[in-house]
Parts: C-alpha cells; structure tokens; sequence
C-alpha cells in the first residue's frame, strides 16, 4: 500500500513537471475574458510585493484551472495572441506578454481571464515564454513561518520551480518541501530538523530540470528577501 501511495504522489508531480514543460513546447488556443482590475489572487502576491518581473510585462492574468497545476504556474510568463474575434465590447487583439497571479477556476484549458475592466468572451492563444528576469534574481517570501513551521514562497523565478527541498545539517540530507494550492511550500512527508535555524540552505529544480543551491539568510515573515542570488540560466530550448 505504501509503495503504491508513493507512486501515485510520484506520477502526480511528473504529471505537473511534464504538463508546466508542454506549456512552453507548445501553443493553445482559448478565450480571454475579463475580472476586473487587481493584483491579489490566490497565487499570494499582496500589494505592494509583487514580484519584480511582473512590472516588465503588459497584463496580469488567472491562468485556467487544468494548467494551473495546483498553483506550480504561478508566477509564470505568457505570450498571448488575440484575434479579435468573439463577442462583447472589448476585443483583445495583438500579441502582448502576461504575468500569472491568479487562477480561473471555471476557465477551460488555454484560456485565461485579465486582470482588468472589460467586457466580452474573446478568442485568444496562448504560449509559454520564460519570464524576462534581467539581471533580478530569484527571491522568497514566509507566510506565518517560525522555527517550528515553514511557509515559503518562490519568487521572481525565470522558470517556475517545480520542486523544492531543504537541507538538513544534522542528517546531512535533502528533504522535500511540500507545494500549496496557494503559492508556497511547507514541510512534506520527508523529516525536517527542529527547530529550523538560518540561514535555511534550500535547492530549487526547475520545469527544464535545472538545479540551483540557494541561502535565506532570515526567517522573517511578509517580507521579500534575498538569498545568494541565483537565478535559473535563459533555457535555449524554450521561448524567451
């Protein structure tokens, strides 16, 4: 029974790593709507702390709920075309680039839902791009975290992270960190040493499967802070 609960948590995360990749591979064709302007969302970005690559690009958007993938899209990057054609008082049309910080429970896959006033059901395609970074780096954020509990955000990341661990200096080990339908990443199924001390040495595997090492020097909460800077490489088998 235990070997099967393991593989079936094992296929879910492929499911999503594989499912974020083809985000990027290929194109999909859905509608753009509209949900009024705003930058909350369930992806737990607050004002004023969005993230610094969201300001580089045109809109801010909920990403339909079959790719979403629990949240693991959050903070991701998107080139989208819209042809004008549908119905309402304000067609989308032109290319432009979005940033994801919600989700749009009812929209069907391809689709997404701007953060924006407007009015209408408007076809549109979709592309994942890796997110136009520059020379920021990725950053994190605790949401009710102490020694005892950690509640950790990824942010600002070229490519999102589709798996989190922290190592573990009494054990020596790597144990994974557990990903929320809202954004973060607690403890999981793996041993974690209490209390946690800082600086926290956690390492981020990209969709692409690319790993970097990273420090968080604090554990503070609601506050955007710093680790080594690391940020994950421009991926030439990607869009940009």
């Amino acid at each position: 029974m235990t070997l099967l609960i393991l593989f079936s948590v094992f296929g879910l995360l492929e499911g999503a790593h594989q499912g974020i990749l083809n985000l990027y591979h290929q194109k999909y064709n859905g509608d753009g709507t509209y949900y009024g302007a705003g930058t909350g969302g369930t992806c737990s970005y607050p004002p004023p702390s969005m993230p610094p690559v969201a300001s580089k690009l045109d809109k801010l958007v909920a990403l339909n709920a079959p790719q979403f993938y629990g949240s693991l899209s959050c903070g991701m990057c998107f080139r989208v075309h819209g042809t004008g054609q549908g119905a309402g008082n304000d067609p989308i049309t032109g290319t432009f680039t979005a940033y994801v910080k919600d989700l749009c429970p009812e929209c069907h896959a391809g689709s997404l839902d701007l953060a924006e006033n407007g009015d209408g059901r408007w076809k549109i395609q979709i592309q994942a791009i890796q997110c136009p970074v520059g020379n920021t780096k990725i950053e994190y954020k605790f949401q009710g975290s102490n020694n005892w509990y950690l509640k950790l955000q990824i942010r600002n990341a070229r490519i999102p992270a589709t798996k989190v661990e922290m190592y573990q200096p009494k054990s020596h080990t790597w144990s994974a960190l557990r990903h929320t339908t809202d954004g973060f990443w607690i403890f999981g199924n793996d041993h974690i040493d209490k209390p946690v001390v800082t600086p926290i040495r956690v390492r981020l595997t990209a969709a692409n499967g690319e790993t970097v090492v990273d420090h968080i020097p604090r554990l503070a909460n609601d506050a955007v802070i710093h680790g080594d800077g690391v940020q994950f490489s421009l991926d030439s088998s990607l869009p940009h």
